[in-house]
């Protein structure tokens, strides 16, 4: 009778851990590696390097100088990006605001110009 009750408080045991440890119906992902973390490339980042990213856990959750190393780097890249637009849109505004070339603006004359224009020859 004691090994019974020993073998049901073990089953419990084992199925409460396995319930708190999120293995009992599935909803954490298994563990992809047991390397430790990788960082980032050096180089710009692509969307396949934040896919592949993955952080060692510690006890309560992901090392925060990980997590905080690469969340500033993307805030350094997406700073640089957005710098990068705001000036392709500086140079964008200022060619748009040229004013036309001297040879665009000669064929722009309407018809009646020209016809005024024939007419003082003759």
């Amino acid at each position: 009778m004691i090994w019974l009750a020993l073998f049901v408080a073990v089953v419990v045991a084992v199925v409460t851990a396995a319930a708190v440890l999120g293995r009992v119906d599935g909803s954490l992902a298994d563990a992809t590696t047991t390397m430790s973390h990788v960082p980032l490339p050096d180089d710009q980042l692509t969307p396949d390097d934040i896919d592949e990213l993955r952080f060692d856990t510690a006890m309560r959750g992901y090392r925060m100088s990980q997590v905080d190393a690469v969340i500033e780097r993307m805030r350094r890249e997406i700073g640089d990006l957005d710098d990068e637009l705001s000036q392709a849109r500086q140079a964008n505004s200022a060619l748009a605001t040229t004013p036309t070339s001297p040879e665009s603006s000669e064929s722009s004359e309407s018809p009646d110009d020209l016809g005024g224009a024939e007419a003082e020859r003759a």
